[in-house]
């Protein structure tokens, strides 16, 4: 029985699209290129994810590649979390799952930003508990994330169901024994929870 409902964040919960945000920083088409190139598209944004490096850090190893945007990479870098919009019917979503007295998690491999913008994302106000890559040093799809949140939170793998859009965060759940559904949009996860009685 599934008594646990557990959220990737981005592109799950919330839109995360770097390219539509460097598009209100900047109608240069060659300075957006090198920005979703070199910024979000980099190994620091991964060291970011991993807690590995700080912001400061990530802005002036990817200004030092391309010195001449560097003030665009220190306004992305401050700002970019803006940007995180609900994706549609996933809030609504969230909340029938907490009436019906699931509990509810959130998984994320993000940086340590999070923490300075989850209290404006309304929905996260229905959820028991974060595990964020960041601060935990671990990343998905590495089983040991999986272990930790059902560590920290008492719960049972078996007893958890994992939402997730990426095939190998969904591979990595597996391995640890949770359950796992890819998300292909709110429509499509609420037939699916219905299906599996969930809903």
């Amino acid at each position: 029985m599934i008594r646990n409902i557990i959220f990737d964040m981005g592109n799950v919960l919330l839109a995360y699209t770097p390219d539509k945000y460097i598009a209100t920083l900047t109608e240069d088409a060659e300075a957006a290129e090198a920005l979703l190139r070199e910024l979000f598209r980099s190994s620091e944004w991964l060291e970011l994810d991993a807690g590995s490096i700080t912001e400061e850090s990530a802005v002036e190893s990817v200004s030092l590649r391309i010195p001449q945007y560097g003030g665009l990479v220190r306004k992305a870098m401050d700002n970019w979390h803006s940007d995180l919009t609900p994706i549609e019917g996933m809030a609504e979503l969230v909340e029938k799952l907490k009436s019906k007295n699931y509990n509810i998690y959130l998984l994320s491999n993000t940086s340590m930003k999070f923490f300075s913008y989850m209290d404006k994302v309304e929905m996260f106000r229905h959820f028991d508990g974060f595990i964020i890559s960041a601060k935990e040093k671990l990343v998905k799809p590495d089983r040991k994330i999986f272990e930790c949140i059902c560590s920290r939170f008492g719960l049972t793998a078996g007893e958890c169901l994992f939402i997730d859009d990426l095939q190998p965060n969904i591979d990595g759940a597996q391995s640890a024994g949770l359950n796992a559904h890819l998300f292909q949009g709110a429509e499509e996860l609420t037939q699916f929870l219905k299906n599996s009685n969930i809903l």
